[in-house]
């Protein structure tokens, strides 16, 4: 249900390749939710882990122009961390999601952000 894969690029160095990556895709990048250091503020430690929160206006247009509801699934998310020293970036793959939950209707839409996502992901790495 993931799309993960391995950088060989630093965290920092991967995360801007990603932001750049997500631009020139046609989506924008709405939030960087840094979990490392909102987990560091409680005391608990992780390696470098953020959450990266996209979106493209015609696809969400469109979405909750189908169906309200299905804003649930928005704004997509790109994940980025490190473990053991690796980087990985991978996000949640839309098309299985509709399918999963019997969003006929916006499974085409789903299948091209997917695409799209992959490619940004593909190309940041």
């Amino acid at each position: 249900m993931n799309y993960k894969r391995e950088s060989r690029k630093t965290f920092t160095q991967a995360l801007q390749d990603l932001q750049n990556k997500v631009v020139e895709n046609g989506f924008r990048v709405l939030h960087i939710h840094n979990v490392k250091q909102t987990l560091e503020e409680k005391g608990f430690k992780i390696d470098e882990y953020c959450i990266v929160e996209i979106c493209n206006a015609k696809f969400a247009n469109t979405v909750i122009n189908i169906n309200k509801d299905y804003g649930v699934m928005m704004p997509c998310k790109i994940i980025i961390y490190v473990e053991n020293g690796k980087t990985f970036i991978l996000t949640q793959e839309p098309e299985l999601i509709v399918a999963k939950f019997g969003m006929d209707e916006v499974k085409d839409i789903a299948r091209e952000v997917g695409t799209i996502m992959k490619k940004i992901i593909d190309e940041s790495i």
